[in-house]
């Protein structure tokens, strides 16, 4: 889907929650090697419309996001924190969007997970199918994707964007 208010949705949502709750100014785009080690977070929602957010970070950047949030230093930080706190990066985008993209509607949202190396392949840009929103961050790069099953936006919501 290549909606361009539901991209906009994504681009307020990642900078809002990046500012508001992390304390991180993002800069329009990433530059980081594609071949860097990544955290990457899912979580999938039902309601009108439904489908998925994955979220995904540099592994520095993720580390560095973490210890922000927690008020821990980075060494001190195990790799079950950091990726407690990218699923909760993840819900928050999430629930950001979703608010702004259907105010109406009721959602359900998944819990957060964080996949496995193996299936971090579906969550790249140049994916068919999705919205795509990247910033490069302190230490790193952050790619979010949503992919919904139907439009997202209704007649009236589009009108009052």
């Amino acid at each position: 889907m290549s909606d361009m208010l539901l991209h906009r949705a994504l681009e307020v949502s990642v900078e809002e929650v990046l500012e508001k709750m992390f304390f991180i100014q993002g800069l329009e785009g990433p530059e980081s090697a594609a071949s860097e080690t990544r955290v990457v977070a899912r979580l999938t929602f039902e309601g009108n419309p439904s489908g998925s957010l994955s979220l995904s970070v540099t592994g520095a950047a993720a580390r560095s996001i973490a210890a922000d949030f927690l008020g821990e230093d980075e060494p001190e930080l195990s790799e079950q924190q950091i990726g407690e706190v990218i699923c909760e990066l993840a819900n928050m985008i999430c629930g950001s969007v979703l608010s702004r993209v259907e105010s109406n509607t009721i959602f359900r949202l998944g819990a957060p997970r964080l996949l496995e190396e193996s299936e971090t392949e579906s969550v790249s840009p140049g994916a068919t199918d999705s919205t795509i929103h990247a910033v490069e961050i302190s230490n790193g790069a952050l790619v979010v994707m949503v992919n919904t099953e139907t439009p997202a936006w209704s007649t009236v919501e589009k009108s009052a964007y």
